[in-house]
């Protein structure tokens, strides 16, 4: 990456990424003013360097905090604007991926495998070991099947409530001094019935005991 000043001495707060996203819809990179572009390359360097296996001149892994260090110590950049660069790089880079999260997955297992070779290569075999276990989890070589749905659950059987309760169903609660009115106001309406209606309202308790002895007075009355 060429860039023609330190990045240190560039004003990068002042640098919009929706503008740098904006042009490069259209592919023109030289219509981004030269401070653009020079963030732009160093956000490409950080996707490069997560792309690696093994940072540049060794054998450490890439991390995050390794692709930090190095834009601090070779391009002379504060830690807040490193990490400000390698956050834009993974918002500008990755924010419109539809790669499903099982290719993900064996995305990363690969990786992993590879740096069980690595390690098995320099003969840390409980190193690779630990490597190649991670990549089988995610691959799913340890998931159990998937117990089978039982058919009542799937199709379960109709089931029919009944409730004199207006709020169970959704309804607004009614005004019981109104609906006592109701009650009493209707004509030609027997004690015994008039009663009831105020019991399976909810404005009397209701007393089962006495209504089957009156059930029972008025079938006696019935055959007599």
């Amino acid at each position: 990456m060429n860039l023609t000043r330190k990045p240190s001495r560039i004003d990068f707060e002042r640098i919009d990424l929706n503008q740098i996203n904006r042009i490069l819809a259209t592919g023109d990179l030289d219509a981004l003013t030269p401070p653009e572009r020079e963030y732009f390359s160093l956000m490409e360097l950080v996707r490069g360097l997560r792309a690696r296996m093994i940072l540049p001149g060794g054998r450490r892994i890439v991390t995050k905090a390794g692709i930090i260090k190095l834009l601090k110590s070779s391009y002379d950049l504060s830690d807040w604007m490193a990490r400000r660069i390698y956050d834009d790089a993974i918002n500008f880079f990755y924010a419109d991926s539809t790669v499903t999260p099982r290719a993900w997955a064996n995305l990363y297992a690969e990786k992993l495998e590879k740096m069980a070779d690595l390690a098995f290569a320099s003969a840390r075999f409980r190193e690779g070991r630990a490597l190649l276990a991670d990549a089988a989890k995610l691959r799913g070589c340890f998931d159990e099947a998937a117990p089978e749905i039982p058919a009542e659950l799937l199709e379960p059987k109709t089931t029919i409530i009944y409730t004199a309760d207006a709020k169970a169903l959704g309804a607004p609660a009614p005004d019981r001094k109104e609906l006592e009115a109701f009650i009493d106001a209707l004509p030609d309406v027997p004690d015994i019935v008039r009663l009831r209606a105020k019991e399976d309202a909810g404005i009397e308790k209701k007393n089962i005991l006495k209504r089957m002895i009156d059930d029972v007075k008025e079938f006696a009355d019935e055959t007599d």
